[in-house]
């Protein structure tokens, strides 16, 4: 039905929106990156807000935490194999933002 459509547009919005979380879940797509990486990519964030942001991911069952190494401790960051399903969504938002940028620039 409609209504729960626009909640679940509503829910996708909530998980890929806002300044940083489709950001971090792009860079996520290809490789695992450790929190460090994550940081020197999006140059601009805090490590309060990305803490904040991975442990949203993390709560969602979108991203996982592994250790990769005991000894210095490394700690990585990638997608679940339900997260992974997101790659299609970060696709057709980077094809879409892209149409809509030639469009806005062609009006000007």
């Amino acid at each position: 039905n409609k209504q729960q459509g626009i909640m679940v547009v509503a829910d996708v919005l909530d998980i890929v929106g806002g300044k940083w979380r489709g950001q971090i879940l792009a860079h996520l797509c290809d490789n695992p990156k450790r929190f460090n990486e994550l940081k020197t990519v999006l140059s601009k964030i805090t490590s309060s807000t990305l803490t904040k942001e991975l442990r949203y991911l993390e709560d969602i069952k979108i991203i996982e935490r592994k250790i990769t190494q005991e000894a210095p401790i490394i700690v990585e960051y990638r997608l679940t194999a339900h997260g992974k399903f997101i790659k299609d969504l970060i696709k057709a938002i980077i094809a879409w933002g892209l149409k809509h940028r030639v469009f806005v620039l062609k009006k000007e």
